[in-house]
């Protein structure tokens, strides 16, 4: 795995690897690796529920889709969750269905009469990024402190690593 300060992300071999460690690790040393990936997924969820409250267009339901966020505590690389049925708007209209709206904007559509947005609700789509779209609060802000993220969880496995390795 690379260590280096500019890391962005894990490759999908670096993760099928990672997943072989875990099947080898003892219980203690998964048991750590899941606090480990819970609180870094936790510092991620803050960094994205302040970047969700600065929005300004559909500030009140970006809180919701942004309160509302699961960490899961059983997960060994950490994993956030965002929108659900339970999470009702007034309308009817759930977080589960509304999150992606807020996050990645309506593209602006041409008609006869002028320009008119599809989904007046949501904010103007937010551009591409890569072979995807940029996003307004979650991928963006996931960029943002990827590098960060990944640095303390590869220092932190690297710990248990160093510390299952001397009691296994």
């Amino acid at each position: 795995m690379a260590d280096s300060a500019g890391f962005g992300a894990f490759s999908q071999r670096e993760l099928r690897s990672i997943a072989k460690v875990f099947q080898v690790m003892g219980d203690e040393a998964v048991e750590e690796s899941r606090k480990v990936a819970y609180d870094i997924s936790n510092l991620a969820k803050n960094e994205i529920k302040s970047a969700g409250y600065a929005r300004t267009k559909g500030n009140k339901a970006v809180k919701r889709i942004v309160d509302g966020a699961s960490v899961s505590r059983t997960s060994k690389t950490g994993r956030l969750s965002y929108g659900f049925a339970g999470q009702r708007f007034s309308g009817g209209g759930t977080t589960q269905r509304l999150w992606a709206g807020y996050e990645f904007g309506s593209k602006v559509r041409s008609r006869k009469d002028g320009i008119v947005r599809r989904f007046n609700q949501f904010p103007e789509y937010s551009g591409r990024y890569g072979s995807g779209s940029r996003g307004w609060f979650i991928y963006p802000t996931l960029r943002k402190i990827q590098p960060q993220l990944t640095q303390k969880y590869l220092a932190a496995m690297n710990k248990v690593v160093k510390d299952w390795s001397k009691s296994g």
